[in-house]
């Protein structure tokens, strides 16, 4: 366990009243008996999925330091960063930061920690869909986003290590996150099964691969509790995330986020005085959304509804791409995604 009587390492630098502690200290042993769940169950290699957002940095310092406190029982830690190449700047940033200070963190170095990036292939990625082959924004109703620049990347990359029945992915889903998600994990939950079964832990028998949600019942509180006080004091540096934050009820997404109406991670980010040089990358993300809402842009598919992007619409907008990227001074589209763009546009 955790040295958790030693609340003192914390108080110097995060205010904790009785209350607090307490309840961090219920939801960490918890997360305590999940990894000692998938132990017993035989699943010692683990893949902790990061994306440099609260819940799974708080997974991921959860994990390692069970790892280091059971050496002999968990055999090989897969951490994983799936770049977009569309991420907010801030917290891929920080993300990279993580992965670097890993590498260097002296208590791991006795565990068979691997770490990796993993980006789509070049005809996934989100500018030659959209820009390239017309594909309109993601939405609610056609999200076509998240399985092509985040899972099959990660599932690329990851699959030749999977261990039938010995590899567990970890999950950073939680309840009140939303409602709809919610409502899914009480569906998974309904299913029954063995303890531990349904929302804490599933089994897939076609990758024959467990998963686990080893903070599913924390708060988003406990959460924050956690990165700013107790992670610190164990030497991780995650207090900054909050700063990135800006406010702990954003989600972060990328930048290019259309699925939701308001980029609350956007704005919160601008807001600061570090990262304010980066509004056009938000005003480009508002405009791309509105011009390709037009049906005038839009091709018209045989049953009469709208189709793709028009290619003098999706030229417009490359030339307005490269305008913000020479704004802001770093590379938002590659030299080979827009070789690649071209090519597409001459077929």
């Amino acid at each position: 366990m955790f040295d958790l009587n030693n609340h003192d390492l914390f108080k110097k630098d995060y205010s904790f009243n009785e209350l607090n502690a307490t309840s961090l200290i219920d939801r960490i042993t918890e997360s305590e008996q999940a990894f000692n769940y998938l132990i017993e169950k035989g699943y010692d290699n683990w893949i902790l999925t990061f994306s440099g957002g609260k819940d799974s940095t708080t997974i991921l310092v959860l994990a390692l330091q069970y790892a280091i406190r059971h050496p002999d029982a968990v055999k090989r830690i897969d951490v994983v960063y799936s770049d977009t190449l569309i991420e907010i700047p801030s917290i891929h940033q920080f993300a990279i930061s993580i992965l670097r200070f890993l590498k260097r963190f002296k208590r791991e170095k006795r565990l068979n920690l691997i770490t990796h990036v993993t980006s789509p292939a070049m005809e996934e990625r989100f500018w030659v869909k959209t820009l390239g082959y017309g594909y309109p924004p993601p939405h609610q109703m056609f999200r076509w986003c998240t399985r092509r620049l985040k899972i099959e990347p990660v599932e690329q990359r990851l699959k030749k290590y999977f261990k039938k029945d010995r590899t567990a992915i970890m999950t950073g889903v939680r309840y009140g996150e939303s409602r709809s998600r919610d409502e899914r994990l009480n569906s998974s939950c309904s299913r029954g099964g063995e303890c531990g079964q349904g929302v804490w832990f599933q089994h897939s028998e076609k990758l024959g691969v467990g998963y686990l949600a080893p903070i599913i019942n924390w708060k988003s509180c406990e959460v924050w509790d956690f990165l700013a006080g107790f992670a610190p004091s164990l030497g991780y540096p995650v207090k900054d995330i909050e700063q990135i934050y800006n406010g702990h009820e954003t989600r972060f997404g990328c930048w290019m986020c259309t699925v939701v109406k308001q980029d609350k991670a956007m704005e919160r980010t601008i807001a600061q005085d570090k990262w304010s040089h980066l509004q056009p990358m938000a005003d480009y993300r508002n405009y791309l959304w509105d011009i390709t809402r037009n049906p005038n842009v839009r091709l018209l598919r045989k049953d009469g509804s709208v189709g793709k992007v028009r290619k003098n619409t999706r030229r417009h907008l490359l030339n307005e791409l490269l305008k913000v990227q020479i704004k802001v001074g770093f590379e938002l589209i590659s030299p080979a995604e827009i070789k690649v763009i071209e090519k597409i546009w001459k077929n």
